[in-house]
């Protein structure tokens, strides 16, 4: 009785454990216990029914039903447990179809070569089995698993697609020969091996094709990184070229005013002159030195827009705390932090209130970052988060979901409040022992 329940659900127990495999690194849905646990009886519930209903199909028609049930219930079991997207599940799930037929071959493989009974192996040969699945699903974790996800994630291109798909079809292809009364695919021991070693190949490939196409990915991430830099790199420039064209400009100038000083007795139009060269030269204070030169692009490029809109802000930063950091994180923490408050100052008709506080500093070993700001009008919340308050949602709203990411993949946190007319972004990040 046992026996026979257990040839029922087998196969779904050895699929879910290998999507346990991938959901391990993965970022999950919660409460995850009860959610995992439940998917996995009804899905293995329905599996024992279907199988049952298969056996009274006809075989060929059984086959593919068979196939298709359990890599569509892969692909609902990691959508259902894991924050994700359906391609991203689709991805995952097919992936873990792969990893469980890799163990099946080997299992098959070890049956044959002991001459082994692959219908009842025995308690020494299920034993046997065991090890084999164990050891090939802890073998995909490190080797694999690992591997591929990223921050909770697998990246999961349109670019993917297509090896799954070469995957999909040379199974469906193998399948329908093994079944056929083609020569050279007669039941038997050549048969056998034939399919599970181009099984066994289609899967491998297929995965080293991911991991291939992930360490590409990485590396286009990072080759943005540097480009983003770069196209700041150059902006500071042009800003500062500018900066340095309009001092010499006003130099030429001065050389009239200061003339006109001096024939000048009337205080009042000394002190317009004074007030109009101090105007002038500030903008050289816009320049600002805080140690790291990612930040300072960033906070000179946000100055100067503040100074040309008569937007008030201090800037009390330390930008050697955040040299372990990535230089496109840092500007995509502060790009966005400063946007999304130079906009809402921008609102504000008491231009008194249009000021902006930015302070980084480090206690205990973790690094504060802190952007203040006045607001009107009232915001909504939703996970933590303020929705943006922009018409078009759809390409809005990312900005801080942006950094609450970024400051989750150094393990740090971002809180946001609103009272009072004060909008204010922290983020906490630990200071790696690494840094210095």
């Amino acid at each position: 009785m046992f026996l026979n329940i257990w040839m029922r659900i087998s196969y779904m127990v050895q699929i879910l454990a290998a999507c346990g495999v991938f959901l391990f690194p993965a970022k999950k849905r919660r409460p995850f216990p009860p959610i995992v646990i439940g998917s996995s009886l009804i899905m293995t519930c329905i599996s024992y029914l279907i199988t049952g209903i298969m056996n009274h199909l006809w075989q060929k028609q059984g086959s593919i039903i068979f196939w298709s049930f359990y890599i569509i219930s892969a692909i609902v079991f990691i959508l259902v447990n894991m924050c994700s997207s359906v391609l991203e599940a689709v991805f995952v799930g097919v992936i873990c179809c792969g990893v469980q037929h890799i163990a099946y071959d080997l299992c098959l493989i070890a049956q044959l070569a002991l001459g082994m009974n692959t219908e009842e192996p025995g308690s020494a040969g299920a034993f046997l089995l065991l090890l084999i699945y164990l050891a090939t699903y802890v073998a995909s974790y490190w080797l694999l698993a690992k591997k591929l996800a990223h921050k909770g994630h697998y990246t999961a291109t349109r670019g993917a697609v297509l090896p799954l798909a070469i995957m999909m079809i040379l199974v469906w292809g193998i399948s329908v020969a093994e079944l056929s009364t083609s020569a050279g695919f007669e039941a038997g021991v050549y048969n056998h091996i034939i399919y599970r070693v181009l099984d066994s190949l289609c899967c491998i490939f297929v995965l080293w094709v991911q991991i291939d196409q992930k360490e590409k990915t990485a590396l286009q991430r990072e080759l943005d990184g540097i480009n983003a830099a770069a196209r700041q790199q150059q902006m500071q420039y042009r800003r500062t070229s500018e900066t340095i064209e309009s001092i010499n400009r006003r130099c030429h100038d001065l050389k009239h005013q200061v003339r006109a000083l001096r024939e000048c007795t009337d205080k009042e139009h000394i002190r317009e002159y004074l007030d109009e060269i101090e105007n002038d030269v500030m903008i050289y204070d816009t320049a600002v030195q805080t140690g790291n030169k990612a930040l300072d692009t960033v906070l000179m490029e946000k100055g100067l827009f503040c100074r040309d809109h008569n937007i008030q802000w201090t800037a009390m930063a330390d930008g050697v705390k955040l040299s372990f950091m990535k230089i496109e994180d840092i500007y995509a923490i502060f790009g966005n932090a400063l946007d999304n408050a130079v906009s809402a100052v921008m609102k504000l008709k008491d231009e008194d209130k249009r000021v902006i506080s930015v302070k980084i500093l480090e206690q205990n070993r973790l690094v504060l970052i802190q952007v203040q700001n006045y607001y009107e009008g009232t915001l909504r919340f939703e996970n933590g988060l303020p929705l943006t308050t922009k018409k078009n949602k759809y390409d809005h709203g990312f900005g801080m979901k942006s950094i609450q990411h970024i400051a989750e993949s150094y393990n740090g946190t971002m809180t946001v409040q609103a009272n009072d007319g004060i909008f204010m972004l922290q983020i906490l990040i630990p200071v790696p022992d690494t840094a210095v």
